[in-house]
C-alpha cells in the first residue's frame, strides 16, 4: 500500500521550506483548501514521509561498525555513531529530525484550527471525526519523540525540566516560528495524554483507513507506549491489554516453509525482507517515516551492522530456535572469506530493491513487552513472565520451545529478561532503543571506530539529550539549549 499524497493544488496551497525560522516550516498560503475532503488531504501531507528515527539507533548498543567494510559513510553518520555534542555538520543550522516532527505538527494544528470551529453536514461526520482524531494521534506522536530526543526522560524529578516548544496552533505563523520557549516536561506529557484521549474518542468505532493512518487500535498501542514512559504502570497495563484482546501476535512459525525452500543464506534477501515472511505484516499498527528500502544497515557493504550482542540474545543455547535470528544474521560461515569480511550480522528486516517497505512504527509484539515490562516493575512477576511467554511461543521455533519458569527468578531479574527480550523484539523499530536507555538509567556505552579509535558515552552523559538545533537557537535567543 502506498501514501496518499497532497494533490497538486492543496500542495501549491501548504507548502512547507526549510528557513532560518523556528520549527524549520514557512506555509505559503497562496490558495486555501475549503472542505472536508481538503483536509483530510492536508493532514496526509503531515504524516512523517523520511525517517526521523533510524540514525539514533547510531548511539546504541544495538549497532557496531564492521571495520573489515572499506566503503564509506555519510559524513553526518560519524556525528552519531561517536556522539558528537551536536549531529549537525559544519555550515548546517538545521536539524531535520526536528524540522520534520514541527512540520508535521503544523499539518496537524492546521486541520484542528479549522475543524474546532467546524460544523460538519450528515455526510461529512465519519470522515470529519477520523480525521480530526488522526490529527490529534499525529500531535501526540511528534511532541512524544520530540520531548524523547530533546528533553530529560520523564520522572518524578523533571517533571519541572525544560520540554519543547509547545505550538497548539497554526493561525499565528510569526509568533509560532520566533522566540520559542520551552515548556515544562510536564505539560508537553500532559498535552499528549490530552491530545490520545481525544484521538482515541474520535477514533473508536471508525474503521481502519490503512496502516499508514492511526486507527484506534494505533491510538491505543501509543498510549500504553506514553504511560509505560511515564511510570503510570497500571494504565499501561490496560491499554496494552485491549490491544492485545483486538489484534493478533503473529506465530513466526509461518516462515519455515520459506526457509526451507530458500535455506537460511537466503531466506530473507533480495525482494524479501523478514517482514514479508508470513503473517508478520498483520501485526503491525502503524507504518511510518518513509520507505526503508536502502536504509543505511541492511547492505552487505554498509558499514554500521547489528551488534552480535544483540544477535546473540537469539541464539540463545536453551529455549530453542528463535526466528528473529534472521533478522540479524548473514549465516556466512565464519572462517570463510565471506564470513571475515561480512561478519556474522546484516539487518534484513526490510526488502532490498524493487519491492516498496515502509519502517515499522508501532507492532504488537512491543505492546507484550510494555506490558510484561509494567508487570513486573509492579512486582508482578508471573504475569510479566507469562507475557514473555506468549510472545517466545510465537517467536521460537515449534516444538522447541521451553516455557520460562517464574521460580527461576526474582522481581529484579524478572524485569531484567523482560527488558532483554524487550531489545530484542523492537530492536530498530521507531527508534525505540535509544528512548529505553535514556529512561532506563542512561548507561554508559562504548563504540570502536575507525582505526580502532574508541568512543565513551559515560553515565548519565548530557549527550543523552540533543542539541537544539542552531536555526532554532538563532531565532529564538532566549531559549535554553542542553548541556
Amino acid at each position: 500500500m502506498k501514501f496518499k499524497y497532497l494533490t497538486p493544488l492543496l500542495l501549491f496551497s501548504l507548502v512547507f521550506t526549510s528557513c532560518n525560522k523556528m520549527l524549520d516550516i514557512k506555509p505559503v498560503n497562496r490558495m486555501m483548501p475549503v472542505s472536508v475532503a481538503d483536509y483530510e488531504s492536508v493532514l496526509l501531507g503531515g504524516y512523517p514521509r523520511v525517517d526521523y528515527f533510524m540514525k539514533t539507533e547510531l548511539m546504541t548498543d544495538n549497532i557496531y561498525a564492521n571495520l573489515n567494510i572499506a566503503a564509506s559513510v555519510q559524513k553526518d553518520l560519524d556525528l552519531w555513531f561517536t556522539w558528537n555534542p551536536t549531529k549537525q555538520s559544519d555550515g548546517v543550522e538545521t536539524d531535520p529530525y526536528w524540522g520534520q516532527l514541527y512540520s508535521s505538527i503544523y499539518y496537524a494544528n492546521t486541520v484542528l484550527d479549522n475543524f474546532n470551529d467546524r460544523q460538519p453536514a450528515s455526510s461529512e461526520k465519519e470522515v470529519f471525526e477520523t480525521v480530526k482524531g488522526e490529527a490529534y494521534a499525529l500531535r501526540a506522536w511528534c511532541y512524544f519523540y520530540l520531548v524523547n530526543y530533546y528533553a530529560e526522560p520523564y520522572s518524578a524529578a523533571t517533571l519541572k525540566a525544560n520540554g519543547v516548544p509547545m505550538p497548539l496552533t497554526a493561525k499565528d505563523v510569526h509568533q509560532n516560528t520566533q522566540n520559542n520557549v520551552r515548556e515544562p516536561l510536564e505539560k508537553v506529557y500532559a498535552q499528549i495524554v490530552a491530545d490520545l484521549d481525544q484521538a482515541s474518542s474520535f477514533l473508536n468505532g471508525k474503521k481502519s483507513r490503512s496502516k499508514f493512518r492511526f486507527d484506534a487500535s494505533a491510538v491505543r498501542a501509543l498510549q500504553a507506549r506514553v504511560y509505560l514512559f511515564m511510570g503510570d504502570y497500571d494504565k499501561a497495563i490496560a491499554a496494552a491489554t485491549d490491544v492485545m484482546v483486538n489484534k493478533p501476535l503473529s506465530d513466526m512459525n509461518n516462515m519455515q516453509a520459506r526457509i526451507d525452500e530458500k535455506t537460511d543464506k537466503y531466506a530473507f534477501s533480495g525482494n524479501v525482507g523478514f517482514v514479508d515472511g508470513g503473517d508478520y505484516k498483520n501485526e503491525i499498527l502503524f507504518f511510518t517515516g518513509g520507505t526503508a528500502n536502502n536504509n543505511i544497515y541492511y547492505h552487505l557493504n554498509y558499514l554500521f551492522r547489528p551488534s552480535p550482542e544483540l544477535f546473540a540474545l537469539c541464539n540463545r543455547t536453551t529455549g530453542g530456535s528463535d526466528y528473529r535470528r534472521y533478522i540479524f544474521g548473514t549465516f556466512y560461515d565464519p572462517n570463510s572469506q565471506e564470513g571475515k569480511q561480512n561478519g556474522p550480522t546484516l539487518y534484513n528486516m526490510y526488502a532490498k530493491q524493487e519491492n516498496p517497505c515502509y519502517y515499522i512504527g508501532i507492532k504488537v509484539g512491543e505492546i507484550y513487552t510494555i506490558r510484561a515490562e509494567a508487570y513486573a516493575r509492579l512486582k508482578q512477576k508471573d504475569k510479566a513472565i507469562t507475557d514473555i511467554n506468549a510472545l517466545l511461543l510465537r517467536r521460537i521455533k515449534r516444538g522447541e520451545f521451553v516455557p520460562l519458569k517464574t521460580a527461576d527468578f526474582t522481581d529484579e531479574t524478572a524485569l531484567n529478561r523482560v527488558l532483554e527480550e524487550r531489545r530484542l523484539e523492537t530492536a530498530f523499530d521507531g527508534g525505540l532503543r535509544w528512548m529505553d536507555l535514556r529512561r532506563n538509567g542512561k548507561p554508559a556505552l562504548t563504540h570502536v571506530y575507525k582505526n580502532g579509535q574508541v568512543y565513551d558515552l559515560k553515565n548519565n552523559d548530557t549527550r543523552y539529550l540533543l542539541q537544539i538545533p542552531l536555526s532554532e537557537i538563532i531565532n529564538s535567543p532566549n531559549m535554553p539549549t542542553n548541556p
